[in-house]
């Protein structure tokens, strides 16, 4: 019996070193590309098979800022998603409300639609969305490109809105309605506090698409509407790897910032349970 006990510690220790070991592993292969790219922003004379650079400079930052004209472009970057941010977020309280609240026909079936988007290849949707939008002259336009946004971004929001809306304690808008508060009042000051946690993680959430939003933008973006993600894609175009690298680390830093932001102040356990009990 001792022996067996034994075996089997083991074999548990065993298998949690060889998940622990799998687990490092595959940090390191997500990071490193990170890495490489961090090391190549400021890496000078780095050619060849040398694993680090041989000097360090901050110059391609500054050409970045300059060349690419990163000031303009994040401008670009920001009022869009700040708009698409806007937008999905009306469509998903309404929307989210719908399919968690109500019974809806077809629910199923409306809901794969608002997520055929996602499921489908970007390039395919994008082609449809770039005629629809030349017809329209929304090309090269904040609201444009901020739009097309939107059929990725809204998806996200309805699904987390949905979640939350789903989460509502009845009992508490009953009594609400019990103490005399109207529709519109028990809105705003019943509903809209218990599902603000949802809005922010959804708002957060279509930023982080809008802001990282690729096929979309490069089919509906013009002179005016240039975003970070375009530009640096631009850049590797002309071959500036170093500042190409720069604008890569750049564009990562708010992204990596919303995702610390996520994980405090949205808990995974809150987004799959719709925020009961908040």
């Amino acid at each position: 019996m001792t022996l067996l006990k034994a075996y089997l510690r083991g074999l548990r220790e065993g298998w949690f070193v060889l998940g622990y070991t799998l687990c490092v592993c595959l940090s390191v292969f997500i990071l490193a590309p990170f890495l490489m790219i961090a090391l190549r922003s400021v890496g000078k004379g780095w050619f060849g098979k040398l694993w680090l650079p041989p000097q360090l400079t901050w110059d391609w930052y500054r050409w970045a800022i300059e060349v690419g004209n990163i000031p303009e472009v994040m401008k670009n970057t920001l009022i869009i998603g700040v708009i698409a941010v806007a937008v999905s977020t009306v469509i998903g309280i309404f929307a989210g409300w719908a399919f968690g609240r109500r019974q809806l026909p077809g629910k199923e079936l409306l809901m794969a639609i608002v997520l055929l988007p996602r499921m489908i290849p970007p390039i395919t949707y994008a082609l449809g969305v770039a005629k629809i939008f030349y017809t329209l002259e929304l090309v090269d336009t904040h609201l444009g490109v901020a739009l097309a946004h939107v059929s990725v971004c809204a998806p996200f929001a309805i699904l987390v809105l949905s979640a939350t809306f789903e989460g509502l304690d009845e009992r508490v808008l009953e009594a609400a309605s019990v103490c005399g508060a109207n529709t519109v009042k028990r809105f705003f000051y019943v509903v809209l506090p218990l599902i603000m946690p949802g809005i922010l993680a959804s708002m957060l959430f279509s930023f982080t698409h809008s802001y990282n939003e690729f096929t979309l933008t490069l089919l509906t973006y013009g002179p005016n509407t240039v975003t970070l993600p375009v530009r640096t894609y631009l850049a590797v175009g002309d071959g500036y790897w170093e500042i190409t690298s720069a604008m890569a680390v750049i564009m990562v830093v708010p992204s990596l910032a919303i995702l610390a932001m996520i994980q405090r102040r949205a808990k995974p356990e809150k987004l799959v349970g719709g925020f009961k009990g908040v």
